[in-house]
């Protein structure tokens, strides 16, 4: 049987969430598809390149990279929290976690995950001074809400899909929320 670039980008993408990026090995894949080897260098140069697709999907999967984006939502604050809202309802099972782990290991997959959370960081921004902060205030709203997002799934990921978006909703409104408003008052819920 034959199997295009995608089937194993399909492949490779699942068992990086089932078991990060160790399970993304030439011959695991292959064997999870049932071809040889040859087929992925017919569609990849090497690991690398299949790495680099992964990055590729998940970057695309980002709603804030999308050009009419902004539009779909008059309110800043909406949003800001559809990219943790859509983060949570995409499916992904942990790649993200799992590419950001193996960053820190790679600075050439750092770097590119760098240059894409900057994209993510200035559309945050701006929303937050959308909504009135300064540019300070806005920046560390900003970071702690890009950590918000990158910690759900591990935070979270095992919980149900109603659960997830609660919690998130709740970091969100407060993260939103100017200082001293009652939202910043009201108890958050924790997962167990």
């Amino acid at each position: 049987m034959s199997r295009s670039r995608e089937d194993w980008v399909d492949a490779a993408w699942a068992a990086l969430g089932e078991s990060g990026i160790e399970g993304v090995r030439v011959e695991r894949l292959a064997r999870r598809l049932g071809v040889t080897k040859g087929s992925f260098y017919w569609h990849f140069k090497d690991r690398q390149a299949l790495v680099t697709a992964l990055l590729d999907r998940w970057f695309g999967l980002r709603e804030e990279s999308r050009p009419d984006f902004p539009d779909r939502a008059a309110d800043p604050a909406e949003r800001i929290w559809r990219v943790i809202e859509r983060g949570i309802t995409r499916g992904t099972r942990g790649q993200a976690a799992a590419l950001r782990l193996w960053a820190q290991r790679h600075p050439d997959i750092a770097a590119r995950i760098g240059e894409e959370d900057a994209h993510r960081r200035h559309f945050l921004i701006e929303q937050f001074r959308e909504l009135g902060f300064m540019d300070g205030e806005a920046e560390v709203r900003v970071e702690t809400y890009m950590a918000v997002i990158s910690a759900e799934f591990l935070h979270s990921g095992g919980a149900r899909l109603a659960d997830r978006l609660e919690l998130a909703r709740r970091k969100h409104d407060m993260l939103v929320a100017p200082l001293g408003s009652a939202m910043l008052r009201r108890p958050v819920l924790t997962s167990g």
